[in-house]
């Protein structure tokens, strides 16, 4: 592996795919990209992996003769001791080291800083844009806004990448990214127990140590972002998608990667028929599975059969999968006999999903960025009846899902997109589900109510899964002008959402009642949607709405 090492490599690189974008492919610069695309794409296809430690790297470097960029080097004692202990603290060959700190004894002026903790700086700023041309290099590959010849260049480098694999393993780039993401946790672990050990252990300034443990936490959310960005603009083999899943089954909702790959598989599952393009692309979607039933199979086992760590998140997935699979049987003739189930089946793989608490999930922790101080106050019962959505298993009241201050808007977008259509699928295609479960959940209500009446005993508490149902939609829109007129019947093919809005309007339990109007008043943000909402009030809930 390459242990020579140059400043602003990829910093440049980045700079370069990032003017690209705006070109055309007549532009020399698209030449030089292409070029320099093509020289870097093997450290591109490694990611963050760099040559380990090596010991007769370790002998030359104690002897004072190391091996920098090629060239044999007499150095000082002094600097034998700098690139040995940043060998030892970045945990990389030693040659690679002594690059580092050769090159960072320019820096040291401008970071005001010693030459090895330049060198811990240059590193991580290196690392940064690495994944951030990699980013750039897989959504330029896949934007329809970037000119067609540069967007093939793009396309057929990232593509490049994306099947490559490495001497070392025959896993394939986002298996990579998985695998990465996992030993960067181990590896910022292993810094805070530098931190929190003696002083005297601790190798640079403790600011450059943290600056170190911070760094990590964020190139595993930058790795995370990059495997969104795969998922959602290119097309996953069967064991890339199952990796995927099995790392979310384990993982810690409390992990910032977790949100940003649970959003990238609900788009690898999603199956939105908003328009003839994205319903073009659930089609597509279901064709490949249909092309593999073998992978078919077990992608249904790895969702619904293993066990998941948080079971919000699992019911959120279930209710993906039970969408698309519904999806597939009414598009795919044969899809039901591949995997093994029909209708019937998909609807309670559904309902079994809502009861693991995937309403609570997709409204507390997928939206969690919505979520502001005003919100939880005006929202305070939704969130309470949220925490009562948990799987039948669960004896306590859930907890509330953390919320992340660092989501940035083409994730939010992309959230709130992915729910829109969930929330779209689900009420269009698994209405009646919707109807049983709240005529149950009134029953066992108004049953709750007769037994403090009479001081029986009840059996279990009552669900209440409508009224988290509502708050969904509630976070979804609260303050979104006009995003939510397809509820009043706005550019729908049919009128199954308008139809929802109006079923609610006879709800009689209190708490529904509340969660309903909670509903409405989000449904109604925007001056068309306010006039939507004012006509279907005025008509006592009539659905009359004026098409505009």
């Amino acid at each position: 592996m390459n242990t020579t090492w140059e400043p602003e490599r990829f910093a440049n690189l980045n700079r370069q795919l990032g003017e690209c974008l705006e070109l055309t492919a007549e532009s020399p610069k698209v030449e030089e990209l292409k070029q320099k695309l093509e020289e870097l794409k093997p450290e591109l296809a490694s990611l963050l992996e760099y040559p380990a430690k090596n010991a007769q790297h370790r002998t030359a470097l104690e002897k004072g003769t190391p091996t920098i960029n090629g060239e044999q080097y007499k150095v000082s004692t002094d600097f034998v001791a700098e690139a040995t202990k940043l060998s030892d603290f970045l945990e990389v060959d030693e040659d690679l080291a002594a690059a580092l700190v050769h090159k960072a004894v320019g820096y040291e002026k401008r970071f005001e800083l010693a030459a090895g903790e330049s060198a811990v700086l240059l590193y991580f700023s290196e690392r940064e844009a690495k994944l951030e041309s990699l980013r750039t290099l897989f959504a330029g590959g896949a934007s329809t806004g970037v000119d067609e010849g540069v967007r093939t260049v793009l396309e057929q480098h990232a593509s490049e990448i994306l099947s490559s694999t490495l001497k070392a393993s025959s896993s394939m780039f986002p298996e990579r990214v998985l695998a990465a993401i996992n030993m960067l946790q181990g590896r910022q672990t292993r810094v805070s127990a530098v931190l929190s050990g003696p002083s005297a252990e601790v190798p640079y300034q403790r600011e450059v140590v943290e600056f170190v443990k911070t760094r990590i936490g964020e190139e595993r959310k930058q790795l995370a972002m990059l495997l969104f960005v795969i998922m959602r603009d290119y097309q996953l083999n069967s064991g890339e998608l199952l990796a995927v899943v099995a790392w979310l089954r384990s993982a810690s909702v409390s992990d910032a990667a977790t949100l940003r790959l649970a959003a990238g598989l609900l788009v690898a599952l999603g199956t939105d028929e908003g328009s003839e393009q994205a319903e073009a692309a659930a089609l597509d979607k279901v064709s490949h599975l249909v092309r593999d039933s073998a992978f078919l199979v077990r992608l249904n086992a790895a969702i619904i059969d293993e066990t998941w760590c948080d079971s919000g998140l699992k019911g959120v997935v279930w209710l993906q999968w039970a969408l698309l699979a519904l999806f597939g049987m009414k598009r795919s003739p044969g899809f039901d006999q591949l995997i093994g189930f029909r209708e019937d089946r998909v609807e309670a793989i559904a309902e079994q999903a809502v009861r693991m608490g995937a309403y609570r999930c997709a409204a507390d922790y997928l939206l969690g960025h919505r979520i502001d101080d005003a919100m939880e106050y005006e929202l305070a019962d939704e969130f309470t009846a949220l925490q009562q959505q948990r799987a039948d298993t669960a004896s306590a009241v859930s907890p509330r899902y953390p919320h992340f201050d660092d989501v940035s808007e083409e994730l939010q977008w992309q959230l709130e997109r992915s729910m829109e259509a969930m929330l779209a699928a689900f009420i269009g295609r698994m209405s009646s589900l919707v109807r049983r479960m709240r005529y149950s959940e009134e029953d066992a209500l108004y049953q709750a109510q007769q037994s403090a009446v009479y001081q029986t005993t009840q059996a279990e508490p009552a669900r209440r899964d409508t009224e988290a149902l509502f708050a969904w939609v509630t976070v979804l829109y609260t303050g979104r002008a006009d995003a939510a007129l397809r509820f009043w019947g706005h550019g729908e093919p049919d009128d199954r959402l308008a139809v929802f809005v109006r079923w609610g309007a006879d709800c009689r339990e209190q708490g529904m009642v509340r969660a309903y109007f909670g509903m409405l008043a989000a449904l109604a943000s925007g001056a068309q949607a306010s006039v939507c909402a004012h006509e279907f009030m005025s008509g006592g809930g009539a659905g009359g709405h004026r098409q505009t």
